[in-house]
Parts: structure tokens; sequence; C-alpha cells
């Protein structure tokens, strides 16, 4: 694994404050995702990574990307919301699995499985980001859907930390997404003790986004 460093706009984070679509773990109801990340999070002790806690776990569906948080404006963003909240009317609630755990470049993470739901709530997304702010507030790749467990903040051989979360079980767990959140996402720098710094996110919320309109 090496440094994780946050980007936006095709550079390095440097105290933006974003505007995303993430999809968050319910914390009275998924307690079998959160005890198997408390699980991975034992594991990743000896290693150079920040541990995401309970509440920062979370799946990015999409990142705005034409301007920082601070540029739009309340009632732009309220013609977003219910440009989000029309398109994801057409959509249904998300059953899928959270799992299996593993190291990577960035740190440590879970897949999402099956993803192809997801995938298409995060077009649904895409278009009433297009629709509201044109094409250049979705520059963001996305890449395969995730839970990131945790940042590095320096490079380690990742290889003996994959062996461990392998053996970590069970290996998925059953979660349902019935609604999405629009939230105000900033990444900041936080000393350690060693001299080192690490980035560690947090968010304002804005919206509560139901998929369908019966939640």
């Amino acid at each position: 694994m090496k440094r994780f460093t946050p980007s936006f706009q095709g550079r390095p984070w440097s105290g933006d404050r974003v505007l995303h679509v993430y999809a968050l773990p319910d914390q009275d109801t998924d307690a079998a995702l959160l005890a198997l990340a408390d699980a991975c999070h034992a594991a990743m002790t000896p290693y150079p990574i920040r541990a995401l806690d309970h509440g920062q776990l979370h799946v990015t569906v999409e990142m705005v990307t034409d301007a920082a948080a601070d540029a739009i404006g309340e009632s732009e963003r309220w013609v977003l919301v219910e440009a989000l909240r029309e398109k994801l009317a057409a959509a249904e609630p998300i059953h899928t699995e959270i799992g299996h755990p593993y190291s990577n470049r960035a740190g440590a993470l879970f897949d999402v499985w099956p993803d192809q739901d997801l995938l298409n709530v995060r077009a649904l997304v895409r278009d009433a980001v297009r629709e509201v702010r044109g094409d250049g507030a979705v520059l963001h790749d996305g890449g395969r859907p995730h839970v990131a467990l945790g940042y590095s903040w320096d490079t380690a051989d990742s290889d003996p930390l994959n062996s461990t979360l392998r053996a970590i079980t069970p290996r998925r767990v059953p979660i349902t997404i019935s609604r999405l959140h629009l939230l105000d996402v900033t990444f900041t720098q936080q000393p350690l003790a060693d001299g080192h710094s690490s980035w560690d996110i947090s968010w304002t919320p804005i919206a509560v986004l139901p998929l369908g309109r019966g939640n």
C-alpha cells in the first residue's frame, strides 16, 4: 500500500468541501456489517492505516465535480435535491452484500456485490446531476462500488494484511440500501504522534434521498 491522497478536479485535495451522494450503513440495523468492520479494524492495527469509525463508513455513489461546495448556494443545492429525489423515486431499495475485505494501495476496503442494482442507481444520480449542473459535474470515475475501511498514511507491504483479512469470517454480510444521502464532504489532515499525518473524512448532511416513492 501507499500513502492515500484524496483528489478533487484532478488535483490533490486542498481543503475543499465537495458535495457527494453516499449510501450509509444504518447504525441500528446493520449490526453484522459493523461487527465485520470492527474485526477488520483490529487486523489493521499494526499497519499505517487510519481506520474509519462506524459513522464514517460509506459507499460513494457520486461526487459533484464542477464546483466546490462553498460555490454552490442553498437554492442551487435544493434544485439538485429535487432532481435527485425525482430520479430516485423510480428506483427500488437495493439488496446486496458487503465483503470480502482486502487491502489495496489506498488502505483497506470491502467490495459491494452484487453491484448491478447499485450501478443502476448511480446512473440515475448521474442523470440528475447532469441535468441540473451540466456534464462537467460528473467527472468522477467512481470505479467499482466499495466501502472504505481505512486510508493508508504510509507505505507498507499489504500481503500479510490480506492474509489476515482473508481469515476473518463471515466473509460477506447482507445489507439493504433504501436511501441515499447528499452530503457536504471534506478531508482534513490529522497529525500523528510519530510526525506523520493521515487524512480523515467528515461531512455535513444536506438531504436524505429515498429510493422509491414508498420509502
